[in-house]
């Protein structure tokens, strides 16, 4: 099988390919040969020299040739030992790292992707328990409302007014005059009641005092004669009408209603509680 340097190189990469190639290095070994390329010659080199030979004589004679002792390269294992021709052959290569140094540096990275999974899952643990914390508080939340300036009671105060009714009071002493002339006594006596009762509304006392003086005066007409005088009075006297007055309550119209605002209340402790 022949194969350019470069086609070797790429061959390295590959473990059925080194396999094919006769070449024994691990995964990590072959990719520290392809990436120097001086190691990368002298494996090629080494690798064109058995690859022409026909016995193990031979090839082990060639492998000499090529700088490259059964000793220098372990085919069965990981350690690849530099001595003899190989190493002055190669010093930027500076040899494959044993098994053990090997295993450190894997480890090391395992160890260190290990502890940034666990520092991540450390952190979405946290962030989840903060987020079903949020939910929960704004699922639970209780609005209520808070009262920041109290209610001003609206206040009364007591007056005085005109029902629109009026009084009507008799003092008891007549208008008319003994002697006087009936007529004339009759004309003062509607005179007391058109002062006292007509046109107004009255309240129910005043109503029945105005009633008994117009039937007084009804029958004085009906009593008056030519010459006819006034011989005696009677008990009908002036009559005198006032409105009639109540008390009630007005407001001073100084009712303040009570500020207030919308409080919210998170997991019993947060916001406005209270």
């Amino acid at each position: 099988m022949a194969l350019s340097f470069e086609e070797f190189r790429s061959s390295l990469l590959h473990a059925d390919s080194r396999q094919e190639l006769g070449i024994q290095l691990s995964d990590a070994e072959a990719q520290q040969v392809h990436a120097d390329p001086q190691a990368s010659r002298t494996w090629y080199d080494y690798w064109v020299t058995i690859s022409q030979q026909a016995t193990p004589g031979a090839a082990a004679t060639a492998a000499t040739a090529a700088g490259v002792t059964a000793e220098t390269v372990a085919f069965g294992g990981h350690d690849f030992a530099q001595t003899g021709t190989f190493v002055g052959a190669s010093p930027a290569y500076g040899g494959m790292p044993t098994a053990s140094a090997s295993g450190a540096t894997d480890g090391d990275g395992k160890k260190s992707r290990v502890g940034l999974w666990v520092a991540l899952s450390i952190v979405g643990a946290l962030l989840l328990i903060a987020i079903i914390v949020v939910v929960f508080a704004f699922s639970t939340a209780r609005h209520w409302t808070k009262v920041d300036v109290p209610e001003k009671p609206e206040t009364f105060h007591s007056e005085e007014y005109e029902t629109g009714l009026y009084l009507v009071a008799d003092d008891g002493v007549s208008p008319c005059y003994v002697d006087q002339d009936w007529t004339d006594c009759i004309a003062a006596m509607e005179a007391q009641y058109a002062a006292g009762c007509a046109d107004v509304e009255l309240v129910p006392a005043a109503v029945t005092l105005c009633a008994q003086h117009r039937t007084e005066i009804d029958r004085m007409i009906a009593a008056d004669s030519e010459g006819s005088v006034v011989a005696s009075l009677g008990d009908f006297g002036h009559l005198t009408r006032t409105p009639e007055m109540a008390t009630r309550e007005v407001s001073n119209e100084d009712y303040e209603p009570a500020v207030t605002h919308e409080a919210v209340c998170y997991l019993g402790f947060l916001g406005e509680c209270e």
